[in-house]
């Protein structure tokens, strides 16, 4: 069977697709089990599900939480099978869109500051509508003249070796703790976030774990005597030699492998449905995955 652990709906601020669509992509991506992982909202899961079963795919309730870990380190972690009725869970929206706010403001702050530009927050946020306007401001900073002259925005101007996705790549480039654009922004702990993962009924699964913990095992370590139940190690994320590390990794600490492909639309243009450099036969992961479900599902009657 055909499947992808890891994709947005348009719950997420950078995700294009309704539910129904994501499910026609799937059928169309010969799909036949998937899991909607939008950042810090479970809001589409039902409706998916219900689209779903109309085409004979299954779906596995999921979500992908924004996450801080030993204070500033920004982890996203996936849940399978929660409970789609938990308080905890359903809290987290509310609090991500009052931290995307801020930490824009904050963002838009330095940009100009730091390469003298003069973008504002609210007309930046009005042009975005309903989408994350970082998406916007990044496609008007590399069509600005003044861009195109400056180092830090080469590699992503069209064309360029991180172009695609280029607001993405930037992000993950240049913005993260240690850089001068980085914000700090207030996320819920990832040991917490862990617990509450498990309250709920289900898997905690760290995202692309490469992006915050290549070179830091010991770091994963610490999670995994936390409770940390698997990597998602298949990921267009990691390259090659990166899968086969977290693959021996997690194997050797008896973790669970997940693949996803992180499927947005638009926003990562180039990251398709299904796809996320699994060249094996994936059977074997799927059904360790479900193996480990099983454990969760008694106690969580909406994954059923």
């Amino acid at each position: 069977m055909k499947f992808d652990l890891h994709m947005h709906s348009n719950a997420s601020s950078d995700g294009q697709f309704t539910p129904e669509e994501l499910v026609d992509l799937a059928l169309q991506r010969n799909l036949g089990l998937i899991a909607l992982s939008d950042h810090d909202t479970m809001k589409n899961v039902a409706e998916i599900k219900a689209a779903a079963r109309q085409k004979g795919i299954e779906v596995v309730n999921a979500i992908e939480i924004s996450t801080t870990y030993k204070g500033k380190y920004n982890v996203h972690l996936l849940g399978y099978g929660l409970r789609i009725d938990d308080p905890w869970i359903n809290s987290l929206q509310e609090l991500a869109k009052e931290n995307a706010r801020k930490s824009f403001e904050l963002r838009v702050a330095k940009i100009n500051a730091k390469y003298g530009f003069d973008y504002q927050v609210e007309d930046i946020i009005e042009q975005a509508g309903t989408t994350n306007p970082w998406f916007t401001l990044f496609d008007q900073l590399i069509q600005n003249p003044k861009t195109q002259t400056l180092e830090d925005f080469q590699d992503y101007l069209p064309g360029g070796p991180r172009a695609v996705p280029g607001p993405v790549n930037f992000y993950w480039d240049r913005m993260q703790a240690g850089s001068d654009l980085y914000i700090p922004v207030t996320y819920p702990d990832l040991l917490e976030a862990i617990d509450h993962i498990h309250q709920a009924g289900g898997l905690a699964i760290i995202a692309h774990p490469f992006r915050t913990f290549e070179g830091k095992d010991k770091w994963l370590e610490e999670l995994i005597a936390h409770g940390l139940d698997g990597l998602e190690v298949y990921s267009n994320y990691h390259f090659p030699e990166q899968i086969e590390y977290y693959r021996n990794f997690a194997q050797d600490h008896k973790l669970v492998i997940t693949c996803g492909s992180d499927f947005h639309g638009k926003t990562k243009p180039n990251i398709v449905m299904g796809e996320y450099h699994l060249e094996e036969d994936g059977q074997p992961y799927l059904e360790a995955f479900q193996k480990a479900l099983q454990k969760t599902a008694q106690s969580n009657p909406s994954y059923q």
